[in-house]
Parts: C-alpha cells; sequence; structure tokens
C-alpha cells in the first residue's frame, strides 16, 4: 500500500525545503531500534518506547505496558514518532488490532535478536498509519533550519 505525497505545511505556509524520498522515510521505519507511542488513553497522552517492525506500510508494535496495551486495544488513534530530533519521522494512525503474523515475528526476533512468543508477550499491536510527516534538519537541535520535508496520506485499511 502506497501513500500519497502532499506538501507539508511548517509554521502555517507551505514548506519550501527540498522534498524527502518516501525510500528514506521507510529505512528510517525500518531501521529504528524504539517507537515513540503515544496515546490518549485517560485523557491525557500516555507516551512509551516499545519495540517494533515496520512491514508492508504498517507498523507492528511489542506493547507490553498494561495501560498502552489497553489504550491501543480500543482502536483508538495513535501517534508514534522515531527519537531523533534532527531526522524526524511521525506516523499519525490508528490502532486495527493484534497481529501473531509469523513473518513479522520472524522479522521482529531477527531484528532485536530476540525470541518473542505470543505465548509468553501476547500479540503484536497493529497500527495502520493514515498520514507521516518527516524532514530533516541541519546544525544542533534543527536550529540550522529544514534541509527537507515531506507529508504522505494512506488509503484507508481494510478493517
Amino acid at each position: 500500500m502506497e501513500p500519497r505525497a502532499e506538501q507539508l505545511s511548517m509554521y502555517g505556509e507551505e514548506a519550501t525545503a527540498g522534498s524527502l524520498d518516501w525510500s528514506w522515510v521507510e529505512a528510517q521505519l525500518t531501521d529504528a531500534g524504539a517507537y515513540w507511542t503515544v496515546t490518549t488513553g485517560l485523557g491525557h497522552p500516555h507516551p512509551r518506547p516499545v519495540w517494533g517492525v515496520w512491514s508492508s506500510s504498517t507498523l507492528h508494535l511489542s506493547v507490553g505496558s498494561p495501560r498502552l496495551a489497553a489504550d491501543l486495544g480500543a482502536g483508538g488513534p495513535v501517534t508514534v514518532h522515531l527519537g531523533s530530533v534532527t531526522d524526524v519521522v511521525i506516523v499519525e494512525g490508528m490502532s486495527t488490532g493484534p497481529s501473531t503474523d509469523a513473518e513479522v515475528l520472524a522479522a521482529y526476533n531477527a531484528k532485536y535478536e530476540w525470541e518473542y512468543t505470543v505465548a509468553e508477550y501476547g500479540p503484536l499491536t497493529v497500527v495502520a498509519p493514515t498520514k507521516v510527516i518527516a524532514w530533516r534538519s541541519a546544525g544542533w537541535a534543527g536550529r540550522g533550519s529544514f534541509r527537507q520535508t515531506g507529508r504522505w496520506r494512506f488509503p484507508p485499511h481494510a478493517q
């Protein structure tokens, strides 16, 4: 499922920096060690770093936290971002349910050199993106301005 590129607005105006390639964004999502996941459970955000796998334009997360799992299991909105403040990738989407996909679990095990079993840890949580925004900036803490930006929309996932 390929996303559709759109113009990114920064500070209320269209971004004038160069365009990011989707392939760079996918590489960041694939190679990330942790995914900062934010839900709005009990009326306020619950950010947590979790492990996961980007596969077929979908995030598969090993949630761990019972509070976060309950929030994500409700099928609500979720935001996920990576750790860098200069090479930024933010995924906005919906929790679409659990996954026990053997190929995804094998990719997870290879990525983390781990033996994840559904019996021990429960199913992975699937996050279907609706929008991804990303940018690369220069200088310490991004103070050197934006070098490249991008925004992509995803078609609705089949439930």
